[in-house]
């Protein structure tokens, strides 16, 4: 008797690495779900091809480290010190603070270029 390897013809065996053999599973919500079921509809995919597709093209923006959420709790900081400003502009002119305004400026603009490239080039947005 042959075995089954030993038949010619069929589908030649597919390399390690094009085999899909390792699962991940996920909890979704109901519109989660029909939500990445509508849009495999709409690419012309079954769902697992689209989620596979989705999950080798994703690009997920990591979490602020401590140094850029520090530098943009100091930046909002500074908008304490605009409102004040405003406050003593409407009450006594601007020509008051406007040299002050000028080093507010200044330090905004030293804060902003401490933070980090990567958080400047995806301007803060998340995924």
């Amino acid at each position: 008797m042959t075995g089954i390897r030993n038949k010619p013809g069929g589908r030649p065996a597919k390399s390690r690495i094009d085999k899909q053999n390792r699962v991940v599973s996920t909890k979704l919500t109901e519109l989660q779900f029909y939500a990445i079921r509508k849009r495999a509809g709409e690419a012309g995919l079954r769902v697992s091809e689209y989620v596979r597709q989705a999950v080798v093209s994703a690009e997920v923006t990591p979490r602020l480290n401590r140094q850029d959420a520090d530098t943009i709790r100091k930046l909002a900081g500074e908008a304490n010190n605009i409102n004040q400003l405003a406050r003593r502009a409407n009450a006594g002119g601007f020509a008051l603070v406007a040299v002050e305004l000028v080093k507010l400026k200044n330090r905004i603009v030293e804060i902003i270029k401490r933070l980090s490239d990567d958080w400047k080039n995806k301007k803060g947005k998340r995924i």
